[in-house]
């Protein structure tokens, strides 16, 4: 047998390549470094909206500048932005750089979650605080602590039709108030004379972005002094008011504020010739409205006191905890340098917050951002409060009430002072242990309470067991009742203990700042108007909705049900299609057939001669147009409930009937109803809890307006949870709409009984 099959040297060879492969294959699992030998650093870069998606393209050239570096971009809807940072700082879990609003850095200064920056920001460095707008500057500084740079910059001006003011007799955009009254009047009077639909401008009455900006107009301030008591400037509060409502008053602006309108299309038809906007509607109206081409341009606000205008945008912030803090100031210096400010321009059409990319010749050439750059000279940003959120939200509804007309306006700036002045009360700073151990006891205790009595022998009543449960039963329920303990019995008791609280915004971080306050939080609900108003809105959205669903389901299954009806199954997919169909979608249908000028609702009106609705702008209509729009959405799922309970009523009962005599009417009171009675009383109480709990409607088509017409107890209890993070507040007004389903479905329950009793 011959020994040389695999000589010694094939041996070797095979040797050396299996060493050179694993040698290969190390390399490949190692963790990766650059040519330079350095280790790659990846950053963390969270951005909202369009942004999330435009900065990949500044990011690529970061990285080129920075082999060691690696950018990984997440992209945040602005809708659920504020949440997903807010849960982020609250988990450890923030990124290293992140967009953030400038309202909202108070917010996240008060949770001690950003990081200073005043020793990056210096000449030595290349940038400083010079370099930016001074209003954009105080947007990042909390107690002369700096904590962002200026990203870029948003103004509003306002964009007007130059063709139609020259018919007007105005060559260029007024300079005063009373310039731009007359040239409104001016404009609705030639409207009127053509016999031409349409207003002056659009003016939104709950934006607290335009309100501002004619308070600021008229020389009011906000916390004009170091007290507490006056938070801002009562008599241009009211004169702000009294002008605004003469806009309304004498249909120079519409009531509807064009919300639901096509602003786009409005402003080439005429029907909005003026507007006040940002600077993304230059491009919009470039690119979609190509024969306005010379027909339009903008104009800086005009004056009463001061040209002030709103001023807002982003700012870049590092998160503390981040380990690569270094590399992350990088970053935001290379975001922050004049020609990378001027790219960012083209790619997002943000305006620059270094003033030196300004004199790049794709603005400075551009005739449209002359207004832009004039008026963020004389911009102002709102107050750095962490309570901004719920303080904007009372300038939004003092302004509603007032140009509505429902609250005068000297009265409205009293009522606006008075509870933004409550809202600025000093916060308690500590916890005393007693709550604490009260938490405790609370969380922990309560469910195991709930699992002895749950468990517990004795005397039953017939629907339980007389015997305690063998141990394997326990076995096998445990891994279900941990889940249960841990994902529900748990945090209802703990919202429980959360409504004895002051749970807010100080204490998502810090729970030394949560004091427990018994049952301030339901007496502070018993008076306040606003609540009583959500539940008035909720009982009738139920009242009304719940046998108008109920009936109209009933009625479905009837005809679907008869043996006459061809395509039966046809009828009930179309009529189940909108249950399973998004809310979200639903909204967008339905408001165009709610829009005030091009919906089909106006349009039918106008056939037969009657005069167009607000539909949703209008304070008795919003609530039954929801209304009809929940009912329509849902009562297919009811209808196939009924269908399956009239295919189970025995035939024989309707011969027997129709033998005796009785027609169809008796048949259906004698015997249709009467076997449905279960079934309806289903139906009525999983409808009447889901029409108590109602929520998407008013929260996607009208946000709960006009003047609280349409706000619901959840959605009032989400603002207050998720928008101004008053977490024991919220927890309040869910205990209290829990309260509230319980007793109706009691009552339903009775009713059921005596029902039964009676046959």
């Amino acid at each position: 047998m011959r020994n040389d099959i695999f000589p010694a040297s094939r041996c070797n060879i095979l040797l050396k390549r299996l060493i050179c492969l694993f040698i290969l294959l190390l390399f490949s699992i190692l963790p990766g470094t650059s040519r330079a030998g350095t280790e790659e650093k990846i950053l963390q870069f969270w951005a909202m909206g369009s942004e999330g998606k435009l900065i990949r393209v500044l990011a690529d050239r970061f990285e080129k500048e920075n082999p060691e570096a690696k950018i990984l971009v997440q992209a945040i809807p602005w809708t659920g932005a504020h949440e997903k940072l807010v849960t982020a700082v609250v988990g450890n879990l923030a990124p290293d750089i992140c967009q953030m609003g400038t309202t909202w850095m108070p917010e996240f200064e008060a949770m001690n979650a950003l990081e200073p920056l005043n020793s990056r920001l210096n000449l030595k460095n290349g940038l400083s605080e010079a370099d930016f707008f001074p209003e954009s500057i105080k947007t990042a500084r909390q107690n002369d602590v700096l904590y962002g740079i200026p990203w870029y910059v948003d103004t509003r001006v306002f964009y007007y039709r130059s063709d139609i003011a020259r018919s007007a007799g105005f060559n260029k955009f007024p300079e005063t108030w009373m310039e731009m009254y007359k040239l409104c009047s001016e404009i609705v009077k030639a409207k009127r004379q053509a016999n031409q639909p349409g207003y002056a401008f659009s003016l939104p009455i709950n934006d607290w972005q335009i309100f501002l900006m004619f308070f600021w107009q008229a020389g009011g301030e906000l916390f004009p002094q170091a007290g507490r008591e006056t938070v801002l400037s009562i008599p241009e509060f009211g004169k702000t008011l009294e002008f605004l409502k003469r806009f309304i008053d004498e249909k120079l602006a519409p009531v509807a504020a064009g919300k639901d309108m096509d602003l786009l299309a409005a402003f080439e038809s005429g029907y909005f010739p003026m507007f006040i906007s940002g600077p993304w509607m230059i491009s919009e109206i470039i690119r979609n409205k190509p024969a306005l081409e010379g027909k339009w341009t903008t104009a800086r606000m005009p004056m009463d006191k001061k040209y002030t205008s709103f001023l807002g945008g982003c700012n870049l912030v590092m998160f503390k905890g981040s380990p690569n803090r270094d590399l992350a100031w990088k970053f935001v210096d290379f975001l922050s340098r004049p020609d990378i400010q001027a790219d960012w321009y083209e790619l997002s059409k943000n305006l620059p917050a270094n003033r030196l990319a300004w004199k790049d010749a794709r603005l400075a050439q551009n005739s449209h951002m002359h207004a832009f750059r004039e008026q963020l000279e004389d911009a102002k940003a709102p107050p750095c409060v962490p309570e901004w959120e719920q303080i904007a939200d009372v300038l939004s509804g003092t302004m509603e009430a007032a140009l509505f007309g429902k609250t005068p306006s000297g009265e409205a700036a009293e009522a606006a002072n008075r509870n933004i002045a409550r809202l600025m009360r000093v916060q308690p700073e500590s916890m005393g242990k007693t709550a604490i151990i009260i938490a405790a006891s609370a969380i922990f205790l309560l469910p195991l309470i709930f699992l002895v009595i749950f468990f517990r022998t004795g005397p039953g009543d017939g629907n339980r067991s007389h015997r305690t449960p063998p141990g394997m039963v326990l076995f096998f329920l445990a891994p279900a009742i941990i889940i249960l303990v841990v994902f529900l019995f748990i945090p209802i008791v703990a919202s429980l203990f959360a409504s004895l609280t002051n749970w807010n915004l100080y204490g998502l971080s810090d729970p030394s700042k949560v004091n427990f306050i018994g049952f301030d939080n339901y007496r502070r609900l018993w008076e306040d108007p606003v609540f009583w108003v959500s539940l008035k809105n909720t009982l009738l959205f139920s009242l009304l909705g719940v046998p108008l669903n109920i009936t109209l389901s009933l009625a479905s299954a009837l005809l679907l049900n008869r043996k006459i009806v061809k395509f039966k199954a046809l009828f009930r997919i179309g009529f189940f299609i909108p249950v399973i169909t998004t809310m979200v979608a639903v909204a967008v249908i339905w408001r165009w057939l709610y829009n005030p000028e091009f919906g089909v609702f106006n349009q039918i009106l106008k056939t037969i001669g009657l005069s167009p609705l607000n539909w949703l702008s209008d304070t008795w209509l919003a609530l039954p147009c929801l209304i009809f729009m929940a009912v329509w959405k849902g009562f297919g799922y009811n209808m196939i409930i009924y269908i399956a309970a009239l295919q189970g009523i025995p035939e024989s009962l309707y011969e027997a009937a129709e033998i005796d005599g009785a027609n169809a009417s008796q048949q259906f009171w004698h015997i249709t109803l009467p076997m449905l009675r279960k079934t309806s009383f289903f139906v009525a109480v999983m409808t009447t809890i889901g029409y108590l709990q109602f929520f998407a409607e008013p929260y996607i088509m009208t946000g709960g307006g006009p003047l609280n017409s349409t706000i619901s107890v959840v959605l009032y209890m989400y603002q207050h949870a998720f928008k101004f993070y008053n977490l024991g507040y919220a927890s309040s007004i869910a205990y209290a709409l829990f309260v509230i389903i319980l007793a109706m479905s009691i009552i339903q329950g009775r009713i059921q009984k005596r029902l039964e009793g009676s046959v």
